[in-house]
């Protein structure tokens, strides 16, 4: 049997994701972002839609998250979230360019909500030992 992962080392996990996340959605939106040309007459002139993914990801954030007690749990959620956080850059790239700069911010605050300060919930001092 494989010894259990410490909390230190969970929490750098998750710490790595969220950079990840974070620093990755930059360099999608600088280079692939500012590649095309855009054409806003043949863009739907519906693009707030482009903001459901983030606005989903947030009531992960804020409503799901915070419900859940145990690290192994909270973790397939909290990539759930980041990654519709991040759909809204992609959103804007791909489906509505002349918007791409507003759902890039979007998608970066997104991911910005989930930086992992709060995650002491699950890795506590005491995260995996009786309780004494």
């Amino acid at each position: 049997m494989e010894p259990k992962p410490s909390p230190q080392q969970e929490r750098l996990v998750w710490w790595i994701l969220w950079a990840s996340f974070q620093i990755g959605i930059v360099f999608i939106y600088v280079f692939i972002g500012k590649t095309g040309s855009s054409t806003a007459a043949n863009e739907p002139t519906f693009w707030p839609v482009g903001l459901f993914p983030v606005l989903i990801s947030g009531v992960i954030r804020w409503s799901f998250l915070p419900t859940l007690k145990e690290g192994a749990k909270a973790l397939p959620f909290f990539i759930l979230g980041i990654a519709l956080a991040e759909a809204s850059c992609f959103l804007g790239i791909f489906i509505f360019p002349s918007h791409q700069t507003h759902l890039f911010v979007a998608s970066a605050l997104g991911i910005f909500q989930f930086i992992p300060f709060y995650f002491d919930r699950y890795f506590g001092s005491n995260s995996g030992q009786p309780d004494q």
